[in-house]
């Protein structure tokens, strides 16, 4: 838990209900603020003894420089996270704020190590990190290279604990499988057949708490349990995985996957002839995702927002680094949305800035 240590704009912004940008705009003396809004602003901002920071204003001089390293597995989940990230970076262009998105094809943990160490020992002043699956690993150079006090980290989807990082922002994936054992126990016909979850894998502390909330309440629905199946988010592998899960239990009749790993594993159930004979709760609103809800191969997504996730986390470090932003919690948790056939209309602008990213 962290305290807040100084008034800042938040703080400032909180108090009249008005936005941040607001509270930015009347004591930089910028326009498109009215006197009245001004005039309250300023005068709100000295009653709390708000100070302006010094590393703000010296930005343009001393420009801060923030590095998002991403493992590039599921594409179109971790190229929304990259698309997050850069509309943070396009929020803060004007305050000097300077980023890089490093994105790294496959799992070789050596490789991502390597290039953790380069960016640790590099003049980057904030590092966004998408742990890659080996989290152990990934936590362990983290806590060594967090001890340099001019540089600090933040996580995003997933969390290394006890790393030294400062703020971590992630799906609540306690509350989305909670949510799928729910939609489960309401939509599969028949309870009799076993329920089998498919995910990343356990050793991710996102996927973990997914698998927490999923068994913790599929007694509540009377479903029974056929296992948790993992994939390491590797395509080939939730290819191969069907028949593994059919051959051990041929009467299977739901699956909800906990990670965006969904479609592969989707395309071949229908070719094996099993696209319509059981529920299917899926993870995240992607073009092929929509795909598979239209043709009901897919019941029903939750959506976890990758994007935002990409974007807060930048943005929250920035204003931790900058601005001196505290948070009560160090720990960011987004809320997941059930997303149907009949609402699925409601993502149809964040399907169109998707249509680029690739779900195989």
């Amino acid at each position: 838990m962290m305290l807040q240590t100084k008034v800042t704009i938040y703080d400032v912004a909180k108090e009249l209900g008005i936005s941040t940008a607001t509270v930015n705009r009347a004591l930089g003396g910028k326009a498109n603020v009215s006197d009245k809004t001004r005039k309250l602003v300023v005068e709100t901002a000295e009653k709390m003894g708000y100070r302006p920071s010094k590393t703000a204003s010296s930005l343009k001089r001393n420009p801060k420089k923030i590095a998002v390293l991403l493992p590039v597995t599921v594409h179109g989940f971790v190229a929304e996270v990259a698309r997050g990230a850069r509309k943070a970076f396009e929020d803060l262009f004007d305050y000097g704020v300077y980023g890089e998105i490093i994105e790294m094809v496959g799992e070789e943990t050596d490789a991502f190590l390597e290039r953790l160490y380069e960016i640790g020992q590099s003049d980057y002043d904030g590092v966004v990190i998408l742990p890659n699956s080996d989290e152990a690993a990934v936590t362990r150079v983290v806590k060594e290279l967090s001890v340099n006090p001019k540089q600090i980290y933040a996580t995003v989807t997933s969390d290394l604990t006890g790393s030294g990082r400062i703020l971590s922002v992630q799906n609540n994936g306690k509350v989305a499988g909670k949510m799928a054992a729910e939609l489960i126990g309401y939509m599969m016909p028949d309870k009799t057949r076993p329920v089998a979850l498919v995910t990343g894998q356990v050793s991710s502390l996102v996927h973990r708490k997914t698998v927490e909330g999923f068994v913790s309440d599929i007694d509540k629905y009377g479903l029974g349990f056929a296992g948790v199946y993992e994939h390491h988010d590797v395509l080939q592998n939730a290819y191969d995985l069907v028949e593994v899960i059919l051959k051990a239990h041929p009467d299977l009749g739901a699956i909800y996957f906990s990670s965006a790993n969904s479609v592969t594993f989707c395309n071949r159930l229908k070719e094996l002839g099993h696209g319509h004979d059981m529920t299917i709760v899926a993870s995240d609103v992607f073009p092929d995702i929509v795909n598979l809800m239209d043709e009901g191969v897919i019941n029903a997504t939750i959506f976890q927002n990758p994007f935002l996730q990409g974007r807060l986390a930048v943005r929250y470090l920035y204003e931790y680094m900058v601005e001196g932003r505290r948070f009560e919690e160090d720990i960011v948790l987004l809320d997941p949305q059930i997303v149907l056939r009949s609402n699925l209309s409601l993502f149809s602008e964040i399907l169109e800035q998707m249509k680029d990213d690739i779900i195989l």
